[in-house]
């Protein structure tokens, strides 16, 4: 009896455990949750929900083609290192059936609906990585052993066993965890929120295949033919429908009137439902509304605003994530590498900003010509485009002359008696003549200057 009681508890502890999170003994299951209106909800069905689907792409596809690249750590900064064979898994091709794009398309789907993605590092003999091997999250069982460790147990598709990976193995993008082995489903816990979603979109599925409604009804007192109905019915519609008889009189005889049908209460707050429910799964996934063309509560002063919030709010949380588990996992301890996953492609402003940054980066030196043409897609111009300019009114703060303290050379020093030079010997005899009597005077020994300069002939 004890032995039933223990296996009811563990089979109805397995049905109630969250898509994607631990159970007792570590395992992570995938079973269907069923939400409150009644419906289950899984990763696969998750994705019928248009707005679930919107947010996944959004996170995986951009993030995808996004530049990652090797950067090698030196004194001082990094440096791009584009020869690392690790270089080449992420930005070319993740093994010889998988381009780079789809394997992070695969596994940020993964996580996205799961919680967690899963890759199996191949490793040549050198023990650097050679291959990236997508493995399935449904066929994926982690536990945690008592001696502390993590083991990845995976199942093959084809029933052919399992095959048992240590950590360093297993390259494991994780969500939200409870426990730092396995990460929580967003897909489970926001199971309610999904279910409301497609219970909406299932309910007006059905009214539109099990139920019409008039855009108006022409009414009478007096009891009509079938053939003058028919006849009152073509007569309305061949006068009144279609865009060119928007504004058209209509004239009504034997007493019939019209009353146009109008949307419900209940309808109009049906369709306010839905755009709630849109709301409040981007919220789960923090993808902004407007990136999913949910409302119209664009309030930024250009798209660069709009992307930046995007990049702040949602994808730097996920490549931070890819980051620091390529860093763990794909590098060799002797090697000073780390990966850096570039935005500058979503923040890019329009074209005559991104030149004005260009020509305020050339002039005080910390970008080349050849370096500004790289950003730009161009090829660089040889030797002379990576010359760095200097401005030279631009000096160090210490120093108000840019180095060692010049002092300016003195003034020179005239006597203030000192008599003019005599005239130059080629100095023309006739203005010669004319200076000698104020020669004369200047070198009298009395000092007082009593002749008045003669008066013009």
């Amino acid at each position: 009896m004890a032995v039933r009681r223990k296996r009811a508890a563990s089979r109805k502890l397995k049905e109630g455990t969250p898509v994607g999170t631990p159970l007792s003994s570590g395992v992570q299951v995938y079973t269907g949750q069923y939400s409150d209106t009644g419906q289950a909800i899984t990763p696969q069905s998750a994705l019928n929900c248009a707005t679930v689907s919107a947010c996944v792409q959004a996170i995986a596809t951009e993030l995808s083609k996004l530049p990652w690249s090797v950067m090698a750590l030196e004194q001082g900064g990094k440096r791009l290192d584009p020869l690392h064979p690790v270089h080449r898994l992420l930005r070319v091709e993740a093994n010889a059936y998988t381009s780079a794009m789809v394997w992070r398309e695969l596994m940020l789907t993964s996580a996205c609906l799961t919680g967690n993605g899963y890759s199996l590092i191949e490793r040549g003999a050198d023990g650097r990585p050679v291959a990236l091997h997508y493995l399935r999250p449904d066929m994926m069982l982690v536990q945690k052993m008592d001696d502390g460790t993590v083991a990845y147990i995976y199942s093959s598709i084809q029933g052919e066993g399992r095959a048992v990976y240590a950590p360093h193995d297993i390259f494991h993008l994780m969500w939200l965890s409870p426990d730092g082995v396995l990460g929580y489903s967003p897909v489970s816990l926001a199971r309610q929120a999904i279910g409301v979603a497609l219970a909406a979109e299932s309910y007006g599925a059905n009214y539109w295949r099990n139920a019409s409604r008039p855009s108006g009804v022409l009414s009478t007192d007096k009891e009509l033919s079938t053939e003058a109905v028919q006849r009152m019915r073509e007569s309305w519609e061949s006068r009144m429908r279609g865009v060119s008889s928007a504004g058209a009189v209509a004239v009504l005889e034997q007493g019939l009137k019209y009353q146009a049908i109008s949307m419900s209460p209940a309808d109009s707050q049906y369709l306010e439902g839905r755009s709630y429910q849109r709301e409040e799964i981007c919220a789960i996934f923090r993808v902004p509304p407007s990136v999913i063309g949910v409302g119209n509560k664009q309030s930024y002063a250009s798209a660069e605003q709009a992307n930046r919030e995007y990049v702040t709010n949602c994808l730097s949380s996920w490549a931070a994530r890819l980051e620091a588990e390529a860093q763990r996992k794909l590098f060799r301890q002797d090697e000073q590498y780390t990966t850096e996953i570039s935005f500058d492609a979503l923040l890019r402003a329009d074209l005559i900003t991104r030149y004005r940054a260009f020509s305020i980066a050339r002039q005080f030196g910390f970008m080349s010509v050849n370096e500004i043409r790289a950003e730009i897609g161009r090829a660089p111009i040889g030797d002379s485009g990576d010359v760095f300019l200097q401005p030279v009114n631009m000096v160090p703060a210490s120093s108000p002359y840019g180095g060692d303290v010049v002092a300016p050379p003195p003034a020179a020093q005239t006597e203030p008696d000192a008599v003019p030079d005599e005239p130059d010997e080629t100095l023309d005899r006739a203005q010669a003549d004319d200076a000698q009597p104020w020669r004369e005077r200047l070198a009298d020994d009395d000092g007082h200057n009593t002749m008045q300069p003669p008066a013009p002939e």
